[in-house]
């Protein structure tokens, strides 16, 4: 199986480099990375660095690249760029795509699927998401943090005995990565799930500028972040996502499980100024909102004030 993965920041970067690592002792598998600049000169010169809990480990992928000839034969294109990069990504790679490749992004938000069947119409598109937080260090080097390395992924709409007879096999090839894989046909509950979490907080922690224990503990940003994940959920639910009964609770929950001061990666690329995913993240809620006649007020000024503060 050809493997390319797209994109080698904090999620490529161990998506990519775990998979490297575990399938280097077969030549069944090739993993190939499709970056650019900085990174892909990094790798070309002294291989991608994982730092971790683990220790430090340096891999070498079958390629690194940023032709697209290259992608020429791929079996799997996991796509693990930031949102905004993503349409740019897929209509360069497109001309590699075929009926046989399968497509999963691992991107945060929910309409990365969308986005590459509209762009690779060709391809058989999953769904997928991935718990993991790492960042880069600087071009080449990937740190983790914590010890959760999680992905989902299956195609929404067949049965669970169709994704195992078309994706089985898939899920074991990932698995020797050593990451936790886990193929489903519920795919849309866990993407959504994630984003109900990743979307208030990710757009309150920026605009107020407090980490996720600071919002938690302070009354206005903490009630601006429960609508936001009423609105959300109601958004998803006219969506048909059968979410559990509780899940406004059990996203509350899930902040209060991060560590102290802990800050959401669209406030951390907020504050280094670099592009944010508020777009795909906050923005995404209230045009879909609109659409779906589902009221979202408090992500409209919400998302206000980031379009005031967030490039």
């Amino acid at each position: 199986m050809k493997i390319v993965v797209v994109g080698l920041g904090g999620v490529g970067g161990i998506v990519g480099g775990r998979l490297a690592a575990g399938l280097s002792d077969t030549s069944d598998h090739e993993v190939v990375f499709w970056c650019r600049g900085k990174v892909l000169d990094a790798i070309l010169e002294e291989g991608l660095n994982i730092l971790g809990n683990d220790g430090k480990m340096t891999v070498r992928p079958a390629l690194a690249t940023c032709d697209v000839a290259d992608v020429e034969g791929a079996d799997l294109l996991i796509f693990a760029t930031k949102g905004y990069h993503l349409d740019l990504a897929a209509q360069e790679l497109a001309p590699s795509i075929t009926p046989q490749t399968t497509v999963i992004p691992l991107l945060n938000g929910v309409s990365a699927a969308s986005i590459l069947e509209k762009r690779l119409p060709k391809s058989d598109v999953l769904e997928g998401c991935i718990y993991v937080s790492a960042y880069v260090e600087k071009p080449g080097t990937v740190r983790q943090v914590g010890a959760v390395q999680r992905i989902f992924f299956g195609k929404k709409g067949i049965s669970e005995a169709d994704n195992r007879i078309r994706y089985g096999n898939m899920e074991q090839v990932l698995k020797k990565s050593g990451l936790n894989i886990t193929l489903t046909e519920r795919i849309d509950v866990e993407v959504w799930s994630k984003f109900i979490f990743l979307s208030p907080f990710a757009g309150v922690t920026t605009l107020f500028r407090r980490s996720i224990s600071e919002v938690l503990a302070e009354t206005e940003s903490f009630e601006t972040v429960d609508r936001m994940i009423r609105e959300i959920e109601s958004l998803a639910r006219a969506k048909n996502i059968d979410l559990p009964d509780n899940i406004a609770d059990i996203t509350v929950e899930r902040a209060r499980s991060f560590a102290p001061f802990t800050k959401t990666s669209m406030q951390l690329d907020q504050e280094k100024d670099r592009p944010t995913e508020f777009e795909s993240l906050v923005g995404y809620v209230c045009k879909e909102g609109k659409t779906m006649g589902v009221p979202t007020p408090t992500y409209e000024t919400v998302y206000k004030g980031l379009k005031a503060i967030c490039r």
